[in-house]
Order: C-alpha cells, then sequence, then structure tokens
C-alpha cells in the first residue's frame, strides 16, 4: 500500500510538471502536427514481413487523432484513428497500417510504405508520437517529428540543408534515405554523397512533388553501386535549388547477413 500512495503521489507531480511544459516551444515538442517520416507493412527481401509498431501519446487529454498516409505521389486519409482519454494516455499498435486497413478496408494497406501524418483536431490538443518498425527479432526506432518545424526539413526559400550522417555501402552495410515533402509544393535538391575529405563522392538532383514520398539507395541512384563500389565513413548532404515545398529527410542502414536495420536521423546542416 505504501508503493502505491508513493506512487500516486509521484504520478501526480508529474501530472503538474506536465501542464507548464507543453507551452515550450522545442523542434520536437509535443505538438497537433506529428508526421513518422517512415511507416511500412510490406514483405521483406530476406523473408519475414516488415511492419510499424506505433505509440501515440496524448499529452493534453481528449486528442482525436486522425491521419493521412503518403505513399508515392498519392495519399490516403482516415478520420479518428484513436481518441485519448486523457492527458498522458497512450495506445500502442502493433502493426498501423493493419490497424488503418480495419478502419479503411476499401484501401490497400498490404505492400506499402511511405509517411504517415498524425494530426489532432486542434492547435490545443497535443500528441507525442515514436515508432519502431521490426521484421522478427530485428527493428529499428525513430520519433516522430513536429511536421513543420524549420529544424525538421530543408527548404529553399531559407537555403536550409539537412544531413543524413554515417553512412556505409559495401559488404558488410547497405544504405538507404527517405524523403517526404508535407507541403502542396514541388521543392528539388541535390543529394551529394559526402566523404571524409569533405568531398563528393557524387551527387544527383531529385525533384518531390507536393506530399510526395521517395526511398532509394542513393549510391544505387548515384551509378555507384556495391559490389562494384564499396564507401565507409560518409553521409549525405541535402541542398534545397529551386520550389517553395520542403523536405523531411531520414536515413537507414542494414546489415547485408543479417538484414538488421539501424535508422540514421536527419539534422540540419547549419
Amino acid at each position: 500500500m505504501i508503493k502505491r500512495k508513493w506512487l500516486s503521489g509521484f504520478f501526480g507531480f508529474l501530472a503538474l510538471l506536465a501542464l507548464p511544459s507543453l507551452s515550450l516551444a522545442y523542434d520536437n515538442s509535443p505538438s497537433n502536427q506529428i508526421v513518422i517520416p517512415e511507416c511500412i507493412w510490406a514483405a521483406a527481401t530476406g523473408g519475414g514481413t516488415w511492419i510499424s509498431e506505433v505509440q501515440i501519446i496524448d499529452r493534453t487529454g481528449g486528442s482525436v487523432v486522425s491521419c493521412y498516409f503518403d505513399y508515392g505521389t498519392s495519399w490516403e486519409w482516415v478520420a479518428n484513428i484513436w481518441t485519448g482519454p486523457g492527458g498522458g494516455h497512450s495506445i500502442k499498435i502493433s502493426n498501423m497500417l493493419s490497424y488503418l486497413a480495419g478502419l479503411d478496408p476499401s484501401f490497400a494497406w498490404y505492400g506499402k510504405v511511405g509517411a504517415l501524418e498524425l494530426y489532432t483536431q486542434d492547435a490545443s490538443h497535443k500528441i507525442s508520437v515514436a515508432v519502431k518498425e521490426y521484421n522478427g527479432n530485428y527493428a529499428k526506432t525513430m520519433p516522430g517529428l513536429v511536421e513543420f518545424a524549420d529544424s525538421n526539413s530543408a527548404y529553399f526559400t531559407t537555403w536550409r540543408g539537412m544531413i543524413v550522417p554515417n553512412l556505409d555501402n559495401n559488404y558488410l552495410s547497405r544504405a538507404t534515405c527517405g524523403f517526404f515533402n508535407p507541403t502542396g509544393s514541388s521543392i528539388t535538391v541535390t543529394i551529394y554523397i559526402v566523404n571524409a575529405n569533405y568531398g563528393a563522392t557524387a551527387s544527383f538532383s531529385r525533384t518531390f512533388a507536393g506530399y510526395a514520398f521517395q526511398a532509394f539507395n542513393p549510391y544505387t541512384v548515384a551509378g555507384i553501386p556495391y559490389p562494384t563500389y564499396s564507401f565507409t565513413n560518409q553521409y549525405l548532404l541535402i541542398w534545397p535549388t529551386a520550389g517553395a515545398g520542403k523536405l523531411i529527410c531520414f536515413g537507414a542502414s542494414a546489415n547485408n547477413y543479417t538484414n538488421d536495420p539501424g535508422n540514421h536521423m536527419a539534422v540540419q546542416w547549419d
């Protein structure tokens, strides 16, 4: 009984702390617009199925959560996927796209990968989100990002670039990257693969239409794939060159022998 009383008092204290914290304006504070840069439900090349486990935390109480799933240059909308019963309450959805398939069976959710935009009914209702993408015993995790925070996207108008750090593409590890434009306007970027001496191993241009999602191996797109070429200790520099859109970026790597993946969060160049 003493322990239960202590826990009750402790969580009551946390509840008091939570209220003023929601007024802070950090780049990835709780928000009414959160994007998961990658959400998947699809067969894995090496066997099994990749799925996305999503946790949503209602930070204010009464948050009615809806979503857009953006894949390629198309999107699907699902309303009212969850309503938070109170501040600090959460839901964990073991396979997000399968869950959405139960709410919207008219759409073919299986075999898809894209970005998931989660939002609430208004700016006074805020959520925090995280995702774990896994296949069997292997997984990678990433936080949900505040969709329009400056630090989370490349933007031509203010010459804001992004980097995806610590990429290898060789016998041990293969690299991938993904991009999502959360606006209705297009954006064109130059993607530089940068080596340890701050030189460009390769570069290529890419245009992303409004609400477009793309994922690919940058070394393959640049024409320098493994095993013909082998690289380590590199990073991507994503530099906007035209357009009014914004570009959320992320990277990933996978072990070539076990397929064990890892997430590489993008950060601002400046």
